[in-house]
């Protein structure tokens, strides 16, 4: 009988040990793929373009991680000014941030502070023109872990607010982490 108990807590702890072989932990590195549903305003022009975005980022802390991100504008939003159809559209934005964050086991909050430029078209009448500037950016969210390494989220950013143009929206988010 003791033969038996030892076999099978031998048997038990070898067990074990081939699943924490097996458990791969995840890398500090991240990526985040969303669709931005944004609003512009300026001057008298309220639009709401879409776009897709991107984010690298590194968990250098517990609670903090930096991160890079690129968008892209994948629809533009035609809106009347002065009697005349106006095209508006993100053409692109790049940017850097400090991300805090805290983790409620399956659910992450976190905040975005860090610094963006964005390019902004607007075409009308068989004309266009656009402006790029960059601004501080600074937003807040929360990610879902369906597993230890994919997560879905969503965001609200702030990303331009100067010169009585502001450019702002909400995202959902699909992230891996390596």
């Amino acid at each position: 009988m003791k033969r038996i108990a030892i076999a099978a807590a031998a048997a038990l702890l070898m067990l074990g040990t081939a699943q924490a072989q097996q458990a791969r932990t995840a890398t500090p590195w991240y990526g985040e793929l969303g669709y931005v549903f944004l609003n512009v305003e300026d001057s008298g022009i309220d639009a709401d373009p879409q776009a897709l975005r991107g984010f690298v980022g590194y968990n250098f802390h517990p609670f903090f991680a930096a991160e890079g991100m690129l968008a892209f504008g994948t629809a533009s939003d035609d809106v009347n000014f002065g009697g005349v159809n106006v095209d508006v559209k993100l053409k692109n934005a790049f940017g850097l941030f400090i991300k805090p964050k805290y983790d409620f086991g399956n659910v992450e909050v976190f905040g975005r502070l860090g610094w963006v430029r964005s390019e902004v078209k607007a075409s009308a009448l068989g004309a266009s023109a656009s402006d790029s500037d960059d601004d501080i950016a600074y937003g807040v969210g929360l990610n879902y872990s369906i597993n230890p390494r994919t997560y879905v989220g969503t965001d609200y950013m702030r990303y331009f607010d100067k010169n009585g143009t502001k450019v702002d929206g909400w995202s959902i988010n699909l992230g891996y982490r390596f």
